[in-house]
């Protein structure tokens, strides 16, 4: 079996691949983010130091002592990437207005796919379909004739806004993977909205990695949406020992919280987070709180900080690669994911599978769908909940360490990458079939 993957936010794309490697299965991986959270590197290589947002890969990889595997596939010319952003856009917008009057077909299919959500996100534009031709002719810059390359392969998987492409290139069959581009993103009055919207309903399966979408997937009417868990390696993310608070410089009794979240508090409610450590700390509480120094939401949180009075009890660091962070996990008391959404990411299993216990606002009615056996987290949202809950699991070892046995033996059981191949290669499998 032949699988390609494309698109990598937050390294799905790679993780997938490799896990599904280590199965038998064929996979390869266009990688073709470019922001450092996204690169390969930044999950495997052993990086150190300050980054920038959007450096060099091949420079990345050596700093980091690490190679890209050869299942990874780079762009057919490299130099492209170096073209001058105009004449990389020009060059996708003549293509993209020329292929519509070459082949009409292609704007017609789309009017007809699109029929059945016209009711849900009004009419398609006139230039939607134009708009999208160019997302593929851009793509096409750095990976020719995409419709042969996508072709060579038994199922496409694509992830984010690129199941836009597979659905234009008329790759058959295609997965769409979401990891938060439901919620918002389709309902949005764009043409990436709209051919999104499309894509999911003409992918062979939408896997849903966020159980909070699923009133997005009733909404636009899918009934071809899988649950399968964010690809998380808990033969990585373990518990052991870590210098983490010894470079800190923390005394060895003294509470570690880290909270790798962005700034975003729309999203993270890193305000919520503030107040109610700072509450915490008001009660006699005394512990050092680890943040990520990004986000839009920065200045307002270093501010916010400032007003509380937190400054001493804070560390700012820079987002650590992963290597990096599972020793802060090992290290951590608590880690503290986001406080609004009330589901998680990538983080929350991460710690976990470090056997560390986590806080984070978690909604239990949303995930009865989809896991079994709830997460051994624990729940806060308010201020007064989130301080509540540092006081009691700070004050009780015995208890700490439970959650942590637990949260691992749930990763194992729920989470683990093993469960999540197994489930692709079951999307796969079925696609295929559905073909013949």
């Amino acid at each position: 079996m032949r699988i390609l993957h494309v698109g990598n936010v937050a390294n799905n794309g790679y993780l997938n691949a490799k896990f599904q490697r280590r199965e038998g299965i064929e996979a390869d991986a266009i990688c073709d983010e470019t922001h450092i959270l996204s690169l390969p590197e930044w999950e495997d290589a052993d990086l150190h130091g300050p980054f920038e947002p959007y450096p060099n890969p091949d420079e990345l990889a050596r700093a980091g002592n690490w190679r890209r595997p050869p299942w990874i596939l780079g762009p057919a010319d490299p130099a492209a990437r170096r073209r001058f952003p105009g004449q990389f856009f020009l060059d996708g917008l003549a293509r993209s207005y020329v292929e519509p009057l070459v082949r009409p077909s292609i704007a017609a299919r789309v009017r007809k796919d699109y029929a059945p959500l016209e009711p849900v996100l009004g009419p398609l534009r006139p230039f939607d379909v134009n708009r999208g031709l160019l997302a593929l002719q851009r793509f096409a810059l750095l990976w020719p004739e995409p419709q042969r390359l996508f072709g060579g392969y038994d199922v496409v998987e694509a992830y984010a806004t690129h199941p836009i492409l597979a659905y234009l290139a008329g790759a058959a069959p295609f997965v769409a993977f979401e990891h938060g581009t439901m919620r918002e993103l389709p309902f949005e009055d764009s043409w990436r909205g709209r051919l999104l919207s499309v894509a999911y309903r003409l992918a062979a399966k939408v896997v849903i990695t966020n159980p909070d979408v699923i009133g997005s997937a009733r909404r636009l009417g899918l009934e071809n949406t899988i649950f399968i868990p964010h690809p998380v390696d808990e033969t990585k993310y373990t518990p052991g020992p870590s210098p983490f608070r010894t470079e800190l410089g923390l005394a060895g009794g003294e509470r570690l919280l880290v909270s790798p979240s962005s700034q975003t508090w729309h999203l993270k409610g890193n305000d919520a987070l503030l107040r109610g450590f700072a509450e915490y700390l008001r009660g006699g509480g005394r512990a050092v709180l680890v943040l990520t120094d990004w986000g839009p939401d920065v200045e307002r949180s270093r501010a916010l900080a400032c007003e509380l009075g937190l400054e001493e009890r804070l560390r700012w660091l820079a987002p650590l690669p992963k290597l990096r962070l599972i020793e802060a996990y090992r290290a951590a008391d608590l880690v503290l994911d986001q406080f609004v959404l009330g589901t998680f990411g990538a983080i929350a299993p991460e710690a976990m599978a470090c056997g560390t216990a986590v806080v984070m606002a978690f909604d239990p009615g949303v995930h009865e769908w989809c896991f079994p056996e709830p997460p051994p987290v624990i729940a806060a949202r308010e201020p007064g909940e989130i301080a509540a809950a540092l006081t009691r699991l700070l004050g009780d070892d015995k208890e700490r360490e439970r959650l942590g046995t637990a949260s691992r033996r749930w990763v194992e059981e729920q989470h683990g990458w093993q469960l999540v191949t197994d489930r692709h290669r079951a999307v796969y499998e079925g696609a295929l079939g559905a073909r013949q």
